[in-house]
């Protein structure tokens, strides 16, 4: 009788201790509920969703890649971006973005330090608050019919806000498979002159797809052309544990602070 005693007193303490743990308001500090942004169309929601989630994408901290022998890390938390190559290294520190050696030629900085990291990270970073989303009509794009979403920007969101971008999608599994967009950093008007990026592999990190290879295609009058470029995304890693070292962003003694509005389209 001592022993069952015993064994009831354990078992009634062990009862406690669950319900402490599973407590609804404790669950609910642990657990913040996910609302999705609410300026994302239900369109935006279903590609994004297919790529793994908004949600997801929106718990890393942390994004990292090689472009041949150029490596780029970002804050995706702050968009703080380092961009190292043999030459030079460009880096964002949250205000300023900054070349060194200051010795090296910094008219397009600017404009090229986060541009692979922005065709690299869709279609999450056309998620960003600022950006407003239309259906358009369906096209075909090298014998395939695609549906679309134009995504278009309000005034003074970064530093080319007149740029627009038209995702392209398959309409049975909603993954993303080309991407137009137009280039108004260097001359501020806007353009209806496309160019256009096939995205040809993904691969998946940390729950999300994310491309491998993505392909540049002639596209004048409206017509896709042969393939001129392609670029290779190597050594990828993406975390939702620790975002990188503040120091990597700060501007060294050697450094200049890149000048604005001078691009390249």
């Amino acid at each position: 009788m001592k022993y069952l005693t015993i064994l009831l007193l354990a078992m009634l303490m062990a009862c406690q201790s669950n319900n402490q743990k599973d407590s609804p308001e404790e669950a609910t500090q642990a657990e913040a509920i996910y609302e999705a942004p609410s300026h994302h169309s239900e369109s935006l929601t279903k590609v994004m969703d297919t790529h793994g989630g908004y949600e997801q994408w929106s718990k890393m901290k942390s994004l990292s890649y090689m472009k041949g022998e150029e490596s780029t890390i970002t804050n995706l938390q702050n968009r703080k971006i380092r961009v190292e190559s043999p030459k030079q290294t460009i880096g964002f520190d949250g205000e300023n973005v900054w070349v060194s050696p200051d010795t090296i030629d910094a008219s397009r900085a600017r404009f090229y330090h986060n541009l692979y990291f922005y065709f690299y990270a869709m279609p999450f970073v056309v998620g960003d608050p600022g950006a407003f989303y239309e259906d358009v009509e369906p096209r075909e794009l090298l014998g395939k019919t695609y549906n679309g979403i134009k995504i278009s920007y309000g005034e003074n969101i970064g530093d080319a806000p007149d740029d627009n971008y038209i995702l392209w999608y398959d309409p049975e599994t909603n993954k993303m498979e080309w991407l137009m967009y137009t280039v108004t950093y260097r001359s501020g008007e806007p353009s209806d002159t496309y160019k256009l990026i096939k995205y040809d592999q993904w691969r998946e990190v940390n729950g999300l797809l994310l491309p491998t290879t993505i392909q540049w295609y002639q596209f004048k009058d409206d017509t896709v052309g042969v393939m001129s470029n392609e670029v290779v995304f190597e050594s990828i890693e993406l975390s939702s544990k620790e975002a990188p070292a503040d120091s990597l962003f700060v501007m060294p003694e050697d450094a200049q602070i890149a000048p604005l509005n001078v691009g390249e389209g």
